[in-house]
């Protein structure tokens, strides 16, 4: 929520944000170390004997399996992606719209989008695509009010 005194002051608003999204080195960093950590969280078990080894064995190979599914998804989002002050998004040559805004930080913004009955998360990493086009995202979400 915006603050009274800062309706007063001139500031600087974007209308849009236009970008082209590629696959965040971050995002696919930070999900191979939580994935490793989990496997040698499991490991440290078996030599504990807190589990049987065979145990361990097939959660760790669900854990790979699902570790190359989310690779592969954070692999699929990428193209060109547009977002204007209303909330519409145009992504992968679908029509979103925005529901909302989780996060904003320097480093990453999730968004919650949905389109007809389908809903998603979508992670854009400051990585993921070029400083100055990352600001201006920010920025809009940051003005705009998406309801």
């Amino acid at each position: 929520m915006r603050q009274w005194w800062t309706k007063l002051l001139p500031t600087t608003t974007a209308n849009f944000a236009d970008l082209l999204l590629r696959p965040s080195k971050l995002a696919i960093a930070a999900l191979s170390l939580l994935y490793l950590c989990a496997a040698m969280f499991l490991l440290l078990a078996v030599f504990r004997s807190a589990i049987p080894f065979i145990a361990a064995v097939i959660i760790i190979e669900c854990l790979w399996l699902e570790w190359l599914q989310l690779w592969q998804y954070s692999f699929r989002h990428q193209g060109r992606i547009s977002i204007t002050v209303s909330g519409q998004v145009t992504w992968q040559r679908q029509s979103w719209q925005i529901i909302q805004i989780k996060v904003i930080t320097r480093y990453f913004i999730l968004l919650k989008v949905k389109q007809a009955a389908q809903q998603r998360w979508l992670l854009i990493c400051h990585d993921a695509c070029d400083d100055k086009d990352f600001r201006t995202l920010s920025l809009l979400c940051r003005n705009a009010d998406f309801h």
